[in-house]
């Protein structure tokens, strides 16, 4: 973030950017923060806990909070930047496999941005936002490979299709590819030279970037998606018969020509 443009920001500023980093989608209107559609109930009740226990005085309506002084340190934003995430359960169920949910599901799921790794949240949050259904991301805690586990096969293909087209000029520390063949079907991966340590500052910029293309796009995605793909009939065997065959490089060209990119 801009050095100067932060120390212009007022404490509403702050504590909006600092959610928004942290996996929030948040929108500031009439000196009020709000927490959009695009949140979780859970999400809400846990930014009021957190902000209590940082002894932020805010005054709230619903899902949305007018914070109650005209400043706060930087060090409190990167405490809200930082919020650890906690271990949760992923359910898989037979469905998330299937063409056809694929095609007609129009957003992602919603996950509690808090309970994600923090580095993680607002990649996840917005690969949802924009249909591609994302469970969880962890940011590997220095020791493995950051990864973003998605809701099957066909979410991993699509995601290279937008990768390509949306993230290719985008400038990242690291490589992150897609990978098949985990319990949940497909993960992104971030991949690093065997001399490389992982920086967590590093996945963050680059965690950040990405998810930030998909918010401004993330609408486009959605619609390229449903003019693009049908559930049933020829399509819907095409796509499977890559899937059995394990043809993966072949789905993601044939994604690609059905969505004329």
């Amino acid at each position: 973030m801009n050095l100067m443009k932060l120390e212009m920001m007022d404490a509403t500023a702050r504590i909006a950017e600092s959610l928004q980093m942290r996996g929030l989608f948040v929108e500031v209107k009439d000196d009020f923060i709000i927490l959009t559609d695009g949140n979780t109930k859970e999400d809400i009740s846990k930014v009021r806990e957190l902000l209590h226990h940082l002894g932020i005085p805010t005054f709230w309506q619903g899902n949305k909070f007018q914070v109650l002084v005209t400043r706060v340190p930087i060090s409190t934003m990167k405490r809200i930047m930082n919020t650890p995430g906690r271990e949760f359960p992923i359910f898989m169920e037979g469905y998330h496999y299937k063409w056809k949910p694929f095609v007609q599901r129009r957003f992602g799921i919603k996950v509690n941005a808090l309970d994600l790794d923090a580095n993680m949240a607002m990649l996840v949050k917005s690969l949802n936002l924009a249909g591609i259904t994302a469970l969880a991301g962890c940011n590997g805690h220095h020791r493995y490979a950051p990864n973003v586990q998605l809701s099957g096969i066909y979410q991993g293909a699509w995601f290279e299709v937008i990768q390509e087209k949306y993230l290719s000029n985008c400038s990242l520390h690291y490589k992150w590819n897609v990978h098949y063949g985990n319990e949940s079907g497909s993960c992104i991966t971030a991949d690093k030279g065997e001399a490389e340590r992982w920086d967590m500052n590093l996945i963050y910029q680059d965690a950040v970037q990405m998810a930030q293309i998909l918010q401004k796009h993330a609408a486009e995605i959605r619609e390229l998606k449903r003019a693009a793909f049908k559930r049933k009939g020829e399509m819907k065997e095409q796509a499977e018969r890559f899937v059995q065959k394990r043809e993966f490089v072949e789905l993601v060209g044939w994604m690609k020509e059905k969505s004329g990119k």
